[in-house]
């Protein structure tokens, strides 16, 4: 899915006296099946673009374009709950969200959550995990006995086998070490096949 901004302007606490304008006449457009970094100081405004393209919050002005889908200031639950099933969020510090008392569980849960059968989540899952390089051996042992890094594999593994038609991800190397940060990189890659990225 390609995604479009087309004049975005975004601000908090819009028309109160504490309005502090975050986004200002942004444009741009992402092809499909691209890997695409954003990057900016503290404080320039990308957290506020990530919780855009979920629909966290709605531009002030301007639209957004997903897909065929068009997202601005008037668009309802209805059309968020729609876009929000072809974007796979991955936050900062993902693995503090696993809580399954399995690898391949938790990496169950999203797609079971969306209506996947039992069955078929587990292929999803297993496939994921292999994309992110997690042995077959872990997938019965508890997330909380892996290592850091290994964490955040699997967690991000859970995002994956939701199949999304977007990956949007927000600092997926905060607090990783230069090696671990270009492993997961590598890891990512062969995302650009299947999904559009984008990285903050």
């Amino acid at each position: 899915m390609a995604i479009t901004f087309k004049d975005v302007a975004f601000t908090y606490q819009a028309g109160t006296p504490f309005a502090t304008p975050a986004l200002h006449d942004v444009n741009f457009t992402i092809p499909e099946h691209s890997f695409t970094a954003v990057i900016g100081h503290t404080g320039s405004g990308k957290s506020t673009m990530v919780q855009q393209l979920d629909g966290l919050a709605l531009p002030t002005s301007g639209s957004i374009q997903i897909g065929d889908t068009t997202m601005d200031a008037e668009t309802d639950k209805k059309t968020l709950n729609q876009i929000r099933r072809h974007i796979g969020m991955v936050f900062q510090f993902p693995e503090a969200q696993l809580f399954e008392q399995s690898v391949i569980a938790d990496v169950m849960f999203g797609p079971m959550n969306y209506g996947m059968s039992k069955s078929d989540a587990e292929d999803a899952a297993k496939k994921a995990l292999q994309l992110v390089g997690m042995p077959e051996s872990s997938y019965d042992k508890s997330p909380f006995d892996l290592s850091g890094g290994q964490m955040r594999r699997v967690a991000i593994a859970g995002v994956i086998a939701m199949e999304p038609e977007i990956l949007v991800l927000d600092e997926p190397t905060a607090g990783l070490d230069p090696e671990g940060q270009q492993e997961l990189m590598t890891l990512l890659r062969p995302c650009k096949r299947n999904t559009t990225s984008l990285l903050f």
